[in-house]
């Protein structure tokens, strides 16, 4: 009869878990105590510095039909698999369950501390209050003005038994919040994805540690060298940080007051060919300073193994909410996507960079270091890179659950190549004119920004974060909106800046013509999206009912049914996916009455400034769901895609977004095309979703 095995390790180890990541860590960790316990059975300890193996759990790791449950397994998995362990039963992939991805998958904390706070699992099971104090006195070297370097039982006895207890408290910890989560989002299906997820984590990818190392040379390098040219500009009178004097500064220069001294503010302003060339220059070396992706090159060095791989960069359902892939150390979803250079000019720059040539033949080296990071990204001698994308799919989806037939007709006529490519239909749907001709940065302003801007609800706010994104200012365009856009629009924006806007025109510092021309854009892109509209406010008010009315099943559109349930004494509204996955609300209620009444839930603070990890009350609406549902679904057909480009021999080491990145053999028996193909396939749920990708093949990674 199958059972399962909690277990749990505290270990010991010179190196900082942090700084290299789990699997150098695990290749030097040593165990100092396993607790365990199996099915309902007590919780124990094996103190591995005094005792030897206990039979009752080697026999449970040996038993092939047992479940094995840890806190953040893949942790527990590496220390299990590494060299020094092989004395241990192995234990196959397959029986390995993760309570921190379950938690993780249902938008709970990761944190067994506040996931017990959480789901109110009592004190007496839940994790010691000085357990982290525990735990940095044993695992690791104590502080240099410290007598004795290393801790253990024998020198801190008393603290040694309470190190144990706390060991205990995890795993009765851990089964106790295992009962109390739901398992909604935790079926086969998705567990077969978590341990998709473990074998790109343990494949890892090639890293070219000759461009590491340069990088991170280089990097400090050019930092230095852009805070003392800054320096000189202005007379030592203020640093690019000290942003209010900056921005005095600069409009006592400019002969204007200057909204912010934010990059994208800064890349608008530089298109005026009459700047003067020291304000000019400032400019372009305050952008520069900001830019930390490229402390990824010393980040990602030290965490590649001896094969020169680097392993465990994906957090499977790390990103709150949704349950797409976030990234860890080297964090590759947050690379450079924006006005990079070109393809060739970036490989260029590489080459240089490692001859340490990279100054006496180019400009803006902070730039080109940024943009180079993907390349730290490569395949072995004999090896490809097939890498393929998901197009524009939010927007697709966003299209199907909302029904906006006149668009998902667009997206197939593009997709058949019968039709122009989308932004320009966005664009032209708001100024008019020929969707097969419009000039890039009409493109932009009126198709890519009002897109990306307007499908989640989004307002002028949108409209700024985005804009400054693409290097585009809304009041450039004023005289083409006042004339293109219909006129109610226009008056429309003016009312609403009126009777609402202004105080928002305030916290974020923009002129009236930007925020009338960015609401004027808005207006227009919701009148030619109503089916979008409707959606928005049809799934905010089925939540409200669904809150008012639980256990009450709410139909929004042909796919989405909500309803409020209770899990172990606790609500949760649940939003059923086409896919049959959930998006999970904790404790939803509403706040306010009237046109104030807000949906509210609690969930991480990171959801709102992604800044802190605090467990919150968080406000909601109708817009913000409908960007949950969109970026979920599109999870839910990226991930089976890549488990089957996985079966096909399309080895999964690496995805970003939307994107996957796979090692094959270099021979024609795998190509970007096969692997398009795959993405682009419709799973079974999926009827009717105009579903394209786009790919190409390399032996570094690069922006295509």
């Amino acid at each position: 009869m199958s059972d399962r095995l909690w277990l749990d390790r505290e270990t010991w180890n010179t190196i900082d878990l942090k700084e290299v990541g789990t699997y150098i860590y695990a290749d030097s960790a040593e165990d100092l105590m396993i607790s365990y316990a199996v099915g309902d059975g007590p919780a124990r300890v094996w103190d591995r510095t005094a005792e030897e193996m206990h039979d009752e759990l080697w026999h449970a790791m040996d038993t092939p039909d047992n479940e094995v449950w840890a806190h953040n397994a893949q942790f527990d998995r590496a220390i299990h698999l590494g060299q020094h362990q092989q004395f241990l039963p192995p234990i196959d992939l397959e029986r390995w369950r993760c309570s921190m991805a379950m938690a993780l998958s249902h938008a709970l904390p990761a944190g067994l501390a506040d996931l017990c706070r959480v789901l109110r699992v009592p004190a007496d099971m839940g994790k010691l209050a000085d357990g982290k104090k525990l735990v940095r006195l044993f695992t690791q070297p104590q502080p240099a003005n410290r007598k004795i370097l290393r801790a253990t039982r024998e020198t801190h006895p008393a603290e040694w038994e309470r190190f144990k207890q706390y060991a205990v408290n995890d795993i009765t910890a851990m089964r106790e919040c295992v009962k109390r989560m739901p398992n909604w989002n935790w079926d086969a299906s998705a567990i077969a994805e978590w341990h998709l997820d473990q074998r790109i984590n343990e494949r890892g990818f090639q890293v070219d540690r000759e461009l590491t190392q340069a990088g991170a040379r280089a990097a400090i390098t050019e930092k230095a060298r852009i805070a003392q040219r800054f320096s000189e500009l202005v007379q030592g009178q203020f640093t690019p940080g000290q942003r209010e004097k900056f921005k005095a500064y600069l409009s006592q220069r400019l002969g204007f007051e200057l909204d912010n001294t934010q990059s994208g503010t800064f890349q608008v302003m530089l298109r005026d060919p009459f700047l003067e060339p020291d304000v000019r220059e400032m400019m372009e070396l305050a952008i520069a300073s900001n830019k930390t992706s490229t402390a990824k090159y010393a980040a990602l060095d030290p965490a590649v193994s001896p094969d020169g791989r680097f392993r465990g960069g994906l957090q499977f359902a790390g990103a709150a909410r949704t349950r797409r892939w976030a990234g860890r150390l080297f964090q590759p979803q947050n690379l450079p996507s924006r006005g990079l250079p070109k393809p060739e000019a970036i490989e260029s720059y590489i080459e240089h960079l490692k001859a340490g040539t990279h100054d006496l033949f180019f400009d803006n080296l902070m730039l080109f270091g940024a943009a180079a990071l993907r390349g730290c990204v490569i395949v072995p001698e004999g090896k490809k890179m097939p890498v393929a994308d998901l197009s524009n799919i939010e927007g697709r989806v966003l299209a199907w659950i909302a029904q906006e037939n006149w668009k998902l007709q667009a997206f197939r006529d593009y997709d058949a190549g019968t039709g122009p490519d989308l932004y320009n239909v966005t664009a032209v749907s708001i100024l008019g004119g020929d969707p097969w001709n419009v000039p890039k940065h009409l493109r932009n302003a009126f198709g890519k920004v009002p897109d990306l801007a307007s499908g989640y609800q989004g307002g002028v706010a949108g409209y700024q974060t985005f804009a400054r994104a693409y290097g585009v200012k809304m009041a450039d365009f004023w005289e083409t909106i006042q004339q293109m856009i219909a006129p109610q629009h226009v008056e429309k924006a003016r009312d609403n800046l009126a009777s609402w806007g202004r105080p928002q025109l305030e916290s974020l510092e923009i002129s009236e013509i930007e925020w009338v021309a960015s609401e004027t854009c808005k207006l227009a892109w919701r009148a030619r999206h109503p089916a979008t509209q409707k959606f928005w406010y049809d799934l905010g008010g089925a939540a409200k009912r669904a809150i008012r009315n639980p256990g009450q099943v709410f139909t929004v559109g042909p796919f989405i049914k909500l309803r409020v349930v209770s899990n172990c004494g606790q609500k949760w509204l649940v939003v059923r996916l086409p896919s049959g996955r959930y998006l999970t609300y904790f404790e939803p209620h509403i706040v306010g009455q009237g046109r104030d009444e807000t949906i509210a839930y609690w969930g991480e603070a990171s959801e709102e400034d992604k800044t802190t990890r605090q467990w919150v009350r968080v406000f909601t609406h109708g817009g913000k769901m409908t960007g949950n549902c969109c970026q979920t679904i599109a999870r839910d057909i990226l991930a089976p895609a890549v488990g089957e480009a996985e079966r096909r021999g399309y080895l999964p080491i690496l995805t970003v977004h939307d994107e996957v990145l796979t090692e094959t053999p270099d021979d024609d028996r795998y190509s970007a095309a096969g692997l398009v193909e795959i993405l682009a396939t419709n799973p079974d749920w999926a009827g009717g979703l105009p579903l394209a990708a786009a790919g190409f093949e390399t032996y570094r990674y690069k922006k295509d």
